[in-house]
């Protein structure tokens, strides 16, 4: 006869993450009319914007957006450097295995190298290579049992563990706009160009007030533009940002995790009080806030199951649980030397980014690449690029083994550089964020039934007298003679389990 359990419903998401995928694009572009003939390219940079992401119907990611390229040259029979301007876009498609429950996708995009070759003084070829790392969320609608119930309840005897795991209460998105007017340093000449822009975002808090997901960031804008003159500067400002999010839903016991995508920046000259300010340089942004609310879930589930009046057949299921979730940020400081090839006069712009790191022998590899914009001692200006890669210690938790580890490296605005006679010497702040997550694994009973005693099985002893032997406990010793754990502490007078020694004899009391 089938056993009667109450069960108790869990809903939730599960974080699921994704091998990431490559994509490339490239394309031919010609100077405008309005620009002058090539004589040299300097240095290309880009930025990613990723304006559309799903989940194909073949089971495939599809990320598409464009690269905002800028492309440094010096132009034949005029004075200063001028810039290309213009967007590759790309469509690209990764393998997806396991995807299909796949809900709330959010695909970060990298840009890992970009360069351009003059193919005549009015036309370029630009090629960038991208890396897309996909992650999203699954909806986990689990079903427990948690007790007996109905006319054999009474001698059920049950085995209950209560654990908590940390899992995802819901996502949510908002795009939106962010415009600030950067004002020229004192002393400096009016800008006549903007020759590239750079932003990065990077989160620095997230809460939960009330029904509302309060968010803030921090924007980090470079901008690099030839001053009347000719000559290129540098203008860099950390710009601060906030926005609310609808969270109802949620309570306010919840922890939160905010990302920011760009997906689109226009940089230009003067402000609202006219576009002929040389003196002023707006930024105006698109962005997308992705804020993860967590909070923690308790699983009261049956570990185990059996009957003092008859023989039970029980069905079990895993589960699968996240616990002893850490997360981590350490700082390491880092020098590198960057051989430049020729004698360095100064530094105009350093860019430093960070790949994905490996974790190896309880170590981190962080991948780093590094490029300099310099000039050199007769004032030409040069562009230098370098990969390297820094150690870190991981600190992984005892239960590495077991654990999902991930790390997210980034290297902070305050870079020291330092002009040596072989070329550049690089002082990086890298700042890492190890996460780990350990999934442990449960069985537990979803289900059993009664069954009829076996014909000629042997009479169990009127008197039983034993120890625990290695490996049991109480209740596999009371499951075995189908007894209670409370009947067998009775007789024998003990409260507590932890009061069997080794060599204790138990008398073991029959239940039926």
């Amino acid at each position: 006869m089938e056993l009667q359990l109450k069960k108790a419903g869990h809903d939730y998401y599960e974080p699921l993450r994704f091998a990431p995928f490559a994509c490339e694009t490239m394309r031919e572009n010609i100077v405008p009319d309005s620009s002058p003939d090539i004589a040299r390219i300097v240095d290309t940079t880009g930025m990613v914007y990723l304006t559309d992401r799903e989940l194909s119907a073949d089971g495939r990611f599809c990320a598409s957006g464009a690269v905002d390229v800028s492309v440094l040259y010096i132009p034949e029979k005029e004075t200063g450097p001028r810039a290309l301007h213009f967007q590759l876009p790309f469509q690209c498609y990764g393998e997806g295995q396991g995807s299909a429950d796949c809900e709330s996708l959010d695909i970060r995009g990298e840009l890992r190298s970009i360069d351009t070759r003059m193919l005549n003084p009015r036309k370029v070829l630009t090629r960038a290579n991208l890396s897309l790392y996909p992650a999203g969320c699954r909806h986990v609608s689990l079903s427990v049992c948690t007790d007996a119930e109905g006319e054999d309840a009474a001698s059920i005897q049950l085995l209950r563990e209560k654990k908590q795991t940390r899992v995802a209460a819901g996502v949510r998105e908002k795009d939106f706009s962010f415009t600030e007017e950067l004002p020229l340093p004192p002393g400096r000449g009016g800008a006549e160009e903007i020759l590239s822009t750079r932003v990065d975002l990077r989160s620095t808090d997230s809460k939960l007030i009330g029904s509302k997901l309060v968010v803030k960031g921090m924007v980090t804008a470079s901008v690099l533009y030839r001053e009347n003159g000719g000559k290129a500067a540098l203008l860099q400002q950390d710009l601060p940002f906030s926005q609310i999010i609808e969270g109802a839903g949620f309570t306010e016991d919840c922890e939160s995790e905010a990302v920011h995508r760009l997906l689109s920046a226009d940089c230009r000259l003067g402000g609202e009080g006219g576009s002929d300010d040389a003196y002023v340089i707006t930024l105006d942004l698109s962005m997308r806030t992705r804020v993860t609310v967590w909070r923690m879930e308790e699983i009261d589930f049956i570990a185990d199951l059996y009957s003092t009046a008859a023989p039970v057949d029980c069905q079990h299921m895993e589960l699968a649980l996240s616990e002893d979730c850490q997360r981590s940020t350490r700082r390491q400081n880092a020098r590198e030397l960057m051989e430049t090839g020729a004698a360095v006069k100064s530094v105009i712009d350093t860019e430093v980014g960070c790949g994905s790191a490996q974790i190896s022998g309880g170590e981190l590899r962080i991948p780093v690449w590094a490029r300099c914009l310099y000039l050199d001692e007769s004032d030409m200006l040069l562009s230098a690029r370098q990969e390297f890669s820094v150690t870190c210690p991981a600190d992984l938790p005892g239960e590495a083994e077991s654990a999902t580890c991930r790390v997210e490296a980034s290297c902070g605005s305050d870079v020291m550089v330092n002009v040596a006679p072989e070329g550049i010497e690089l002082r990086l702040p890298i700042e890492y964020t190890l996460m780990t997550d350990c999934r442990k694994r449960y069985v537990c009973v979803s289900g059993g039934e009664t069954t009829e005693e076996e014909n000629g099985g042997e009479p169990m002893p009127s008197l039983i007298l034993r120890k625990l032997g290695a490996g049991e406990s109480l209740w596999s010793v009371a499951k075995q003679y189908r007894t209670t754990r409370e009947g067998i502490l009775a007789v024998n007078e003990l409260t507590a389990e932890d009061q069997i020694g080794a060599d204790r004899l138990l008398l073991i009391p029959k239940s039926r």
